[in-house]
This record gives C-alpha cells, sequence and structure tokens, in this order.
C-alpha cells in the first residue's frame, strides 16, 4: 500500500493527498500535519518508532464536506480512491487518483456558490518578472461549469485592475513570473506551474 501511496502522491503534485482506505481518507506526513494546523484535525501516527509518518483522517462520507473547506482555504486537493471491490481484489486494492480539485476547477454544484462566477485565470508574460507598465500581458479566463472562455491582452500596468473585474477564484501563473505572488492576500488562489506549460 505505501508504493501505491507513494505513486499517488507523485502524481498530484503538490495538492493534498486524500487516500482512501477501507472506510476512511488518509493523509501523511506534510499532509496530515497541515490539516491539523488548518482544519483542527487529530493528527496521530501509526508507528510509533523514532520517526513517526504523521497521520490523520476522517470518514469516506465527509469528503464533500472536507473538499469543500480545504478549497476554500486555497488549496489543491488530489483525490485517490480504491478502483475495485475489496471483496473481489487479489492483494491489495488497487487505487488510483481519480481527481485533483483546485478553486478554479470546481465543477460539482454542491461545492460551487451559486451567486458567484467560479473563474480559472491564466496570466502569461512573455518576459516574466522583467516587465516594465507598457508591457503587454495575456489574460485567459473560463469557468469550466459552463465553458465560457474569454481572453485579452493587457498593459502590464492593468493587470491588477483585470484580476479585480474578474475577481478571479484561482489564478495560475508561470513559476518563475514575480507579477503576482502566492500565499498574497488577494482574495484568489495563486497556483504556480512549470514555465513549459505556457509555452505558445
Amino acid at each position: 500500500m505505501q508504493r501505491q501511496y507513494d505513486e499517488a502522491k507523485a502524481a498530484s503534485g503538490d495538492a493534498i493527498l486524500l487516500f482512501r482506505v477501507g472506510d476512511f481518507y488518509e493523509l501523511f506526513n506534510e499532509d496530515a500535519l497541515t490539516c491539523g494546523r488548518v482544519l483542527g484535525m487529530t493528527v496521530t501516527s501509526r508507528d510509533k518508532g523514532e520517526n513517526p509518518t504523521p497521520m490523520a483522517g476522517f470518514p469516506y462520507h465527509q469528503l464533500e464536506s472536507y473538499l469543500a473547506k480545504l478549497i476554500r482555504l486555497g488549496y489543491r486537493v488530489a483525490v485517490c480512491d480504491q478502483v475495485e471491490d475489496p471483496r473481489e481484489a487479489k492483494g491489495i486494492v488497487r487505487r488510483e487518483v481519480t481527481r485533483i480539485v483546485s478553486a478554479g476547477t470546481l465543477t460539482d454544484e454542491a461545492l460551487l456558490d451559486p451567486l458567484q462566477t467560479n473563474l480559472l485565470v491564466s496570466v502569461f508574460s512573455a518576459s516574466p518578472g522583467k516587465v516594465g507598465s507598457q508591457a503587454k500581458i495575456g489574460i485567459a479566463w473560463t469557468e469550466l461549469s459552463t465553458g465560457r472562455f474569454e481572453a485579452g491582452v493587457f498593459q502590464a500596468s492593468r493587470v491588477m485592475d483585470e484580476l479585480a473585474r474578474l475577481e478571479p477564484s484561482e489564478v495560475l501563473l508561470r513559476e518563475d513570473d514575480a507579477l503576482l505572488s502566492p500565499g498574497a492576500e488577494y482574495g484568489w488562489s495563486v497556483t504556480l506551474r512549470p514555465a513549459w506549460q505556457f509555452n505558445v
């Protein structure tokens, strides 16, 4: 099972991994510590040796509640489910990451606010971190639940005004761009992505 967890965590990138084990979703290591800190979850460990592995968890039927809380706090969350019936499994039950959710990628009505748009915005600069106020910046935005997509080119000096007008849930930004800093209090989450994902 440890191998399955390690593979799922590697596939999830920087997302908090909720790993299904029987009737529970379990979190380990830094993910468990983070959820203990921000959600008040009890953190324990299975092994009591010299270097115990931090662990936290919750019953599977509370998944949507915990997903909503983590998304509202600006975290990306990966859900790793059991993808075969445990009664029919030969050996360890097969598990796979079935979804990765972030503020801008929500499509589940139970997690969306019906009175607000849920925009995922991408900001692209040809020269990240080295733009003057007259430089051109590309901004694209979509609302996945409706399929709406728009894009525009703006002067660097207007980017923050455009983002304030759009009120995005999440902004995707090149990891080497200094236009926005992760963790800053903008009212939206900032997700840094590798530069190659912005190649056009």
